[in-house]
């Protein structure tokens, strides 16, 4: 009975030409979303790409200059262009920090608009710290990159509910329900397999859909390694949500309009208007300081140690005299870098509270938003597909303090080498620092397929209650 029951619906849903066109439009439109959220992953590379390859002429050009110079081919340049000088190299050829593109990053932008993707961080100065956002479009920010995230977490339930939202009105406008009814079928076995159709079709669309995005980027032959099946099994319990949602719905309604309208209303309160809400009061209960102010108040302090410079040389030397000059005589050519490296960690100390500050809102925010965002199944599945692809506030973060590790790494190799007052020599050039990117192991993806669970079994609960307490015979004459 329940294979002719689906076969009938399914001719019976394919007569209708709309909704043919609805699938196809659809299906071109999260095609669109791959292109889109690839070219963004491609812009995001090529500005990565071009970056090392300036890296590597620089490196080039300086390796060329020492080796002549130290041959005798050339004759030396001024000393603050001279390739030699530890402080030109550490200053002028500083190594790409970057944070390279994960696979699945053109499901979901996520924060990749927020946050630079690569830095240089020299010897001087420690405003890289303060260097991870970028200017950006406010509209877009509003409303999201348009990518394969945003189409189904905003679209594909609009999709869902015009597929959806007259399963039951629609028959009872017709008459053709006292028809069905009179047949030897349970009405919840008729409504059920009516629901999983076209849950199966939007199934094979959002299959399909994956596939090409796997396809066009490369990645299909390691797409189960990539969170493929992870990202599917998402989306199917987003879509089996909101198909719920509209038999709930139904149950409830009377006519198709009022279904209609009360199905947008759900997805205009869990999709706008509860992230929107969750959103802003974070911003409101720990708003984030001032960038203008934290600059600022960075520069002063860095001025400060500055002017203490001379100072704190002579407390460093008393603390470090492995770096101490055994003549006192001696002239080092680094004299300012020396000073400079005597006042960092008295530096850090002065600006550490006001970068703490900044990094303390953002978390907190976050922690709300983590909080709070249950409630809202929009909110889960961003979160996952960010997760997925790499893109979440977690990355960022830890991407950030890579950053800083480096930066560290990169004075450090410099710094001893200026205190004995050394030259760069042809053969130190491969022992150079080098920046690889570690993807953080930021996979919440349990505890958003929990939710996404909750969500399923929550609304199967609450319409089989419903569908329990409804008299048959009420329905027959409503």
């Amino acid at each position: 009975m329940i294979q002719h029951q689906f076969k009938y619906e399914w001719l019976q849903l394919f007569r209708e030409r709309w909704v043919l066109a609805l699938l196809v439009i659809f299906l071109g439109v999260m095609t669109y979303a791959v292109y889109n959220g690839n070219q963004k992953v491609n812009t995001r590379k090529a500005a990565i790409e071009k970056a090392k390859a300036d890296m590597q002429k620089i490196d080039a050009k300086y390796a060329g200059q020492i080796d002549s110079i130290s041959r005798g081919l050339s004759p030396a340049p001024e000393r603050w262009l001279d390739p030699r000088s530890l402080s030109v190299y550490g200053q002028r050829a500083p190594r790409v920090v970057s944070m390279d593109a994960q696979p699945l990053a053109f499901i979901a932008v996520g924060q990749s608009d927020l946050f630079t993707h690569y830095v240089k961080p020299k010897l001087y100065g420690e405003a890289y710290a303060l260097g991870f956002s970028e200017l950006a479009n406010p509209v877009q920010l509003l409303f999201g990159t348009f990518d394969l995230a945003f189409v189904c977490i905003y679209l594909l339930p609009l999709l869902i509910i015009a597929f959806s939202y007259n399963l039951l009105s629609q028959e009872k406008e017709s008459g053709v329900f006292r028809l069905t009814m009179a047949q030897p079928i349970s009405l919840y076995g008729w409504l059920f397999s009516r629901t999983v159709l076209r849950f199966i079709i939007i199934a094979i669309v959002l299959l399909v859909s994956l596939v090409i995005a796997m396809l066009v980027n490369g990645v299909l032959a390691t797409a189960i390694a990539n969170g493929f099946l992870i990202v599917y099994f998402f989306l199917l319990l987003y879509a089996f949500f909101w198909f719920l949602v509209s038999l709930l719905i139904n149950l409830f309604g009377k006519s198709s309009g009022q279904n209609a309208v009360a199905l947008v209303s759900v997805w205009v309160a869990l999709v706008l208007l509860l992230p929107s809400i969750i959103s802003q009061t974070a911003n409101t209960l720990y708003p984030v300081p001032s960038r203008i102010n934290m600059i600022n108040e960075y520069r002063v302090a860095e001025a400060k140690a500055e002017k203490e410079a001379a100072k704190m040389l002579k407390t460093y030397y008393r603390d470090h005299p492995e770096l101490a000059p055994k003549d006192s005589t001696e002239n080092n050519q680094y004299s300012f870098w020396l000073e400079y490296f005597a006042t960092i960690d008295v530096l850090k100390q002065a600006v550490s509270p006001i970068l703490n500050e900044y990094d303390e809102a953002i978390a907190q925010q976050q922690t709300w938003v983590d909080k709070l965002g249950i409630f809202s199944p929009a909110i889960v599945l961003q979160s996952a597909l960010n997760d997925q692809a790499g893109t979440a506030p977690a990355h960022y973060a830890s991407y950030r303090e890579q950053v800083i590790q480096f930066a560290d790494t990169w004075k450090a190799y410099f710094m001893p080498r200026m205190f004995r007052n050394e030259s760069m020599k042809p053969e130190d050039l491969p022992g150079l620092p080098q920046f690889e990117y570690e993807p953080k192991v930021h996979s919440t993806w349990v505890n958003n397929l929990t939710m996404l669970t909750a969500y399923v079994l929550i609304t199967v609960l609450l319409s089989v209650v419903l569908f329990n307490f409804q008299k048959h015979e009420q329905m027959l004459t409503s």
